[in-house]
């Protein structure tokens, strides 16, 4: 080989080589994009799974790390500080891990409906005394946030976010 035809052929392997990554990249883009759209279609929770309200949930499954749940709150953002509730739907599997997590109400609006989500996807739940069979539920939680000492008021922020068409409208 000649010194002079070095810098060529490098040319040609970096341009062959820039055309590999690019249709590996569109291939790893079409991969995303049917991930995204194969997810997007088991987001529907199933209707043949219980759906549990939240004041029954106990009897199919119980908070197990209650004491040490963890949520990922915004340094920053939108009504962070003001009394808040968030409405999240959720399901809770076989192995009482959570699942399909939807925020479907902040009131005020704000940013702490991130919060809500993280907490909801931290639960992780024990069977309950009518769920030997550990039979996966669909249910919702109210997340408080900032609330006030007086229980009426306390009440009547978080009666706000009850989600009244519960578990119709949310299948």
């Amino acid at each position: 080989m000649k010194p002079a035809s070095m810098p060529a052929r490098r040319a040609h392997f970096v341009v062959q080589g820039a055309r590999a990554m690019r249709a590996r990249n569109l291939q790893r883009i079409a991969g995303l994009a049917l991930a995204l759209v194969t997810a997007g279609a088991f987001a529907a929770v199933d209707p043949n799974i219980r759906a549990v309200q939240p004041d029954h949930l106990d009897d199919y499954w119980v908070l197990a790390n209650y004491s040490t749940l963890t949520a990922d709150v915004p340094n920053s953002g939108t009504n962070l500080s003001k009394p808040t509730c968030t409405a999240v739907t959720y399901m809770i599997g076989s192995d009482g891990v959570t699942r399909d997590i939807v925020v479907r109400k902040t009131i005020p609006a704000g940013d702490l409906k991130s919060a809500a989500a993280s907490l909801v996807k931290n639960m992780r739940y024990a069977a309950g005394a009518k769920n030997a069979a550990r039979e996966p539920v669909f249910t919702y939680i109210i997340v408080p946030f900032n609330l006030p000492a007086d229980k009426a008021a306390r009440k009547k922020i978080t009666d706000a976010c009850t989600l009244t068409d519960f578990p119709q409208a949310y299948r």
